[in-house]
């Protein structure tokens, strides 16, 4: 998960370039709303340097564009409490909002904050303990330049919207370990070197067949209660690099799959796939991380290739594999 948060710091670092010298002075309505926000979360230490005094083009934590309009909000590792001010609506040119490791932030997710037209990057994970509640508000429809989705490790419930698949420019949406329930909706990610995270939910039902024409950085649907097919995510072709559907209840057979030859990591283990491992696993040439256990697969391990550095881990517990790392095969 390092390089999803990598990404992740990047893509708000390039939002932060868009706006290549700062204002001598901000916005009046943006420093009264800002000073609104540090009064609603108990004037916290982090935000000493939010004073009337000064251009809160100069504070910390923020960041403004030529105009003195404050378009990046990044609040991260503190002690602050409440929930998040509603007050943040009034910046309304906020093009960027992060809430980061903050433990006293909880409650819903406010619907207001989806009214700023302007947002294309909204970060709220690993709040507190408890972690923000509720549901995916549906109001996240309206952002339709969001690119960049991350309401990961919170206690989010209900179904994920299927309104969020109206949202054409959205191409990373992280709501991984939280408490979502229903089926995946179809379309929720597009655009080039997509990254679609939904792990440690408890989603069910089938993995949507449009994911498979995708173009995927990395899909992560782990942990879930997911059943039937999922050889349409692969693809000789394809351009992605991570794949993890770990901990479900998969089941169709690998034998005939290509898989990516650019993958980095892939994990099935923990379904019940059957088949062979497919020979296209010698092409895996970058992958670091492989692991296809606790399955139904059986036959010779294709020889040659990835798998002569990996263990007996990443196939053991299967239904009758055998070959390199495991025990030879028998000959009749």
């Amino acid at each position: 998960m390092a390089h999803r948060h990598s990404l992740l710091f990047a893509c708000l670092f390039l939002v932060l370039l868009a706006s290549p010298t700062l204002a001598s002075k901000c916005d009046s309505g943006d420093l009264k709303a800002l000073l609104s926000i540090k009064q609603s979360l108990g004037n916290p230490s982090i935000l000493s340097s939010w004073v009337p005094s000064t251009s809160c083009c100069s504070w910390g934590h923020l960041q403004c564009d030529r105009a003195g309009r404050v378009n990046s909000i990044t609040i991260r590792d503190s002690n602050l409490a409440g929930t998040i001010p509603p007050s943040v609506t009034d910046l309304t040119a906020l093009i960027s909002l992060a809430f980061i490791d903050l433990p006293g932030l909880t409650g819903p997710i406010p619907t207001s904050i989806f009214t700023l037209k302007t947002l294309q990057q909204v970060t709220v994970i690993r709040t507190s303990v408890s972690g923000f509640s509720g549901p995916v508000p549906d109001s996240i429809s309206q952002l339709s330049q969001i690119d960049t989705l991350d309401l990961s490790a919170n206690k989010i419930t209900g179904p994920i919207p299927a309104s969020l698949s109206k949202l054409p420019k959205l191409r990373f949406l992280d709501l991984s370990h939280n408490q979502l329930t229903g089926s995946i909706p179809s379309g929720l990610v597009h655009g080039n070197f997509a990254f679609l995270i939904l792990s440690h939910n408890l989603l069910t039902g089938r993995i949507p067949v449009d994911y498979g024409s995708t173009d995927f950085d990395t899909i992560n649907l782990s942990h879930n209660r997911l059943i039937g097919d999922a050889s349409f995510l692969f693809g000789a072709q394809k351009k992605t690099t991570e794949i993890y559907l770990a901990w479900n209840r998969l089941e169709f057979d690998i034998s005939n799959v290509a898989f990516p030859k650019g993958l980095t990591d892939l994990d099935l283990s923990h379904n019940k796939i059957t088949g062979r491992v497919p020979v296209s696993i010698r092409d895996l040439a970058k992958v670091h991380k492989l692991d296809l256990s606790y399955n139904k697969l059986c036959g010779q391990i294709p020889s040659v290739g990835v798998n002569t550095h990996l263990g007996v881990a990443a196939f053991g517990h299967n239904k009758c594999l055998c070959g390199g790392p495991l025990a030879p095969c028998h000959k009749n």
